[in-house]
């Protein structure tokens, strides 16, 4: 086989391996997506011009560390990925965008609050410069410094950044997406922690019922909402409800255990 065929094949290989990785990772399947993105990893090492394509894989790969909590694991993944882009010129500030909320979020997921919300700002403002403020990516990255806000107790800047989201994610993909939905319920959670209970109620029961029409019972983000709603039901006193929800989580937290893909 000529080089030329053998590199050809390496970058098919590649993207079938990034194709399951993602389809797995959608699903929340996050050990088989890293398996997957490892293989791909491997392949896009094999052929040239491979900046942009190694760090999408490495983003990729880190991603699916994080989102099982190995971040021993992604930490040097991440920083790789940001060495290559950091050299790629203003051709490069979407891809430096990407790197720079992705690591955002790898340091949020461990509290590290303070190293987190600086490169949520440049990201931002990357992105903005970029794609303009109504991009799906600036909504995007809003709901995650959105996140990060509500842990510190920073509610009324965390409702703003979510409205601002859901305007945009509303005229992208519609009020019955699943991006819309998710910040349904991060909206509803922060109006939760400031104690407007009577307007979190509603969006939480919305943006639940659209996540269930959009995605496996099962999936870490479902669950992580209707954790969420739990927390809400047993602050204004409805145990009996709350303990239902609860037995739910359980029951699809073990079916997930069993799920092979």
């Amino acid at each position: 086989m000529s080089e030329e065929h053998k590199s050809e094949k390496a970058y098919q290989d590649w993207k079938m391996q990034m194709w399951l990785g993602q389809q797995a990772y959608e699903k929340g399947l996050y050990l088989v997506a890293q398996q997957k993105f490892q293989k791909a990893l491997t392949d896009v090492e094999k052929f040239m011009d491979t900046d942009e394509r190694q760090t999408m894989t490495l983003n990729n790969l880190a991603l699916s560390f994080c989102a099982q909590g190995k971040h021993e694991e992604a930490e040097p993944l991440y920083q790789k990925a940001l060495a290559i882009d950091q050299t790629s010129g203003a051709a490069g500030n979407l891809n430096l965008a990407d790197d720079l909320s992705n690591i955002a979020t790898h340091y949020a997921k461990q509290g590290l609050n303070a190293q987190a919300e600086p490169l949520y700002h440049r990201a931002l403002k990357l992105l903005e410069q970029g794609l303009g403020e109504n991009s799906a990516e600036v909504a995007g990255c809003l709901n995650n410094l959105g996140v990060l806000y509500c842990e510190e107790r920073r509610c009324p800047e965390a409702i703003n950044l979510y409205k601002r989201a859901l305007k945009i994610e509303g005229s992208i993909y519609g009020s019955k997406s699943r991006q819309y939905a998710g910040t349904l319920v991060n909206l509803a959670t922060a109006y939760c922690l400031s104690d407007r209970c009577e307007e979190a109620d509603p969006l939480f029961e919305e943006g639940i019922r659209n996540l269930e029409y959009t995605m496996d019972p099962i999936h870490p983000e479902l669950l992580d909402a209707m954790e969420s709603y739990v927390v809400h039901l047993k602050k204004v006193g409805k145990t009996e409800q709350a303990i239902e929800i609860n037995a739910d989580i359980q029951r699809f937290k073990e079916r997930g255990a069993l799920k092979i893909f």
